[in-house]
């Protein structure tokens, strides 16, 4: 019985080691969770950004072509 209350501290004691470790990463993952949530946001197009993408690739396209001509 002695022998089996041992091998319950020992696994224990390094199960609490484990958890310690793990819990070291805890800040680097939140900073890692805050800078996937701004690059998230910057990815999604807005409305306003694509109607002026294609003004800009219109203008541009007109330019060229006057450019061409003369």
């Amino acid at each position: 019985m002695e022998h089996v209350l041992q091998n319950i501290n020992k696994l224990n004691r390094n199960l609490e080691g484990v958890i310690a470790v793990g819990n070291e990463f805890g800040a680097v993952e939140a900073l890692w969770s805050q800078f996937e949530n701004v690059m998230g946001k910057d990815t999604e197009p807005r409305e306003d950004d694509e109607a002026q993408g294609q003004e800009g690739r219109e203008e541009r396209k007109g330019d060229s072509e006057d450019g061409a001509k003369e």
